[in-house]
C-alpha cells in the first residue's frame, strides 16, 4: 500500500488566505492575536474584522451595528417551522435544516455580487442566534422571544434564550467565547463551506455544508461530549476509575489533543481563567475541579493538552445552557469567520477538487451474472 500521501489531508496546505494564521502556539486573525482580541473587543468588532481586513472605525462600527439589528428578525415562516419540528430532534439538525429554508426567503439567495454577498452575511449573522435562541425554547415547550434590537448580538441571544436581560457579565462571558471560536483556519467545517463555495454554489449552501460537518462529534460536538464526560465523572476522586479503562481501550477522551496545537491550545487560557471566576461565582468549583484534575491527568498519561472545545463546553455548562445546543453556540459564533472565508473563495476561486490513492482491486474481468 502506497504511503505517498497525507490521511486526512494533515500538513497539506491547499490554498492561500489571509484570514486566518495558525501558528504551533499562537492564532491570529488578519493579524490580530485572537487572545488580544477577545479581551478588549467586541464580537461584532471581529465580525468585521474578519470580514473586510481592518478594524472599523467608530462611525464603521456604529453602522455595522445598526445593520445587523435591523436584521434581527425571522420570517414568519422560519417562526412556524420551528414550532412544527420534532422537540427531540437534535439542535444542529434542526439548525442545519433552518439555515437552508433562509435561504428560500432571501430575494438574494442566488446573487453572487459582493454587495449582495455583504447583505447576505449580515442577514447570517444576525438571524442565526435567533434561530438557536427559538431552537432551544421549544424543545423546553416556550413560546419564541423577539429580539431586542438594544443589545449586541451575544446579550440579544441571551435575551431570546431567558426572555430576561443578561447582566453585564454574563454577555461578556458569552462574547468573548464566541470571539475565541470565530475563525480558526481550515478547519473542517471551513473547508467543507469553501469546497461547496468553489462550485460556485450559492452562500446558503456553502453555510449548510458547514453546518452538517460541524455537527460532528470530531468537531463541533466535542464541547457538547467533554461537559458530559465531566458531569459523568461527577467528583475527583472518579477521574481515574472513569479514565484508566477508556485509555487502554484506546477510546478518545473528548477535549483533548489538537490536529495543530501540539503544545497547547492559545484559547485555552484565557478560556480557563474565565471558567474558574465564573465556577467561584456560581458555587460550581467541583466540577471546575474536576476539569483542571482531569486537564493535568491527560497531559500527564498521554501528553495530550486540553483543546477549546474542553472549556468552551464547560464555559456554556457554567453560563446555565443546555448541553444540546453547546454545537449551536459553537455555529453562531464560527458563522462569522465562515461568511468570511466563503467571500474569500468566490473572490479567488479554484474548483477544489483533490485526489485519492487507489488501493482497491485491478485488472477484473467482468462475469455474465448466470456465471457468477
Amino acid at each position: 500500500m502506497s504511503t505517498d500521501h497525507h490521511a486526512g489531508l494533515e500538513d497539506i496546505e491547499v490554498l492561500e488566505s489571509s484570514i486566518c494564521e495558525i501558528t504551533q502556539s499562537a492564532l491570529s486573525f488578519r493579524g490580530y492575536a485572537v487572545t488580544e482580541l477577545a479581551a478588549v473587543s467586541t464580537f461584532e468588532e471581529v465580525a468585521y474584522l474578519l470580514w473586510n481586513d481592518a478594524l472599523p472605525s467608530q462611525q464603521e462600527l456604529s453602522d455595522f451595528n445598526q445593520a445587523l439589528r435591523t436584521e434581527y428578525s425571522l420570517p414568519r415562516e422560519i417562526v412556524e417551522h420551528i414550532n412544527h419540528v420534532p422537540r427531540e430532534a437534535h439542535p444542529m439538525a434542526v439548525l442545519r435544516t433552518l439555515v437552508s429554508s433562509l435561504g428560500l426567503y432571501d430575494a438574494e439567495a442566488t446573487d453572487q455580487s459582493l454587495p449582495a454577498q455583504r447583505r447576505k452575511s449580515i442577514r447570517l449573522l444576525a438571524k442565526i442566534p435567533l434561530i438557536v435562541a427559538a431552537i432551544a425554547r421549544h424543545r423546553q415547550a416556550k413560546s419564541n422571544v423577539e429580539a431586542n434590537t438594544d443589545f449586541n448580538i451575544a446579550a440579544n441571544f441571551l435575551w431570546c434564550l431567558t426572555g430576561a436581560a443578561p447582566d453585564a457579565e454574563t454577555s461578556r462571558l458569552l462574547e468573548t467565547t464566541l470571539i475565541l471560536y470565530a475563525e480558526h483556519e481550515l478547519n473542517a467545517s471551513t473547508f467543507a463551506a469553501r469546497t461547496t463555495a468553489a462550485t460556485q454554489a450559492d452562500t446558503y449552501s456553502s453555510m449548510v455544508t458547514a453546518m452538517s460537518t460541524l455537527q460532528g462529534n470530531l468537531h463541533g460536538g466535542a464541547n457538547q461530549r467533554a461537559v458530559e464526560m465531566l458531569l459523568a465523572i461527577a467528583h475527583p476522586e472518579n477521574i481515574a476509575d472513569y479514565l484508566t479503562p477508556r485509555l487502554k481501550q484506546k477510546e478518545i477522551i473528548m477535549g483533548f489533543g489538537h490536529r495543530v496545537y501540539k503544545q497547547g491550545d492559545p484559547r485555552v487560557p484565557l478560556l480557563r481563567s474565565l471558567c474558574e471566576n465564573l465556577a467561584a461565582k456560581k458555587n460550581e468549583e467541583q466540577i471546575m475541579r474536576v476539569a483542571t484534575l482531569l486537564e493535568d491527568e491527560m497531559l500527564k498519561r498521554k501528553k495530550l493538552y486540553a483543546n477549546v472545545d474542553y472549556y468552551s463546553g464547560l464555559a456554556f455548562y457554567l453560563l446555565g445552557m443546555s448541553a444540546d445546543i453547546f454545537t449551536c453556540l459553537f455555529a453562531i459564533a464560527r458563522t462569522a469567520g465562515l461568511l468570511a472565508h466563503i467571500a474569500e473563495q468566490h473572490a479567488q476561486n479554484k474548483l477544489i477538487r483533490p485526489r485519492a490513492v487507489y488501493i482497491g482491486k485491478k485488472g477484473q474481468n467482468y462475469i455474465p451474472i448466470d456465471r457468477r
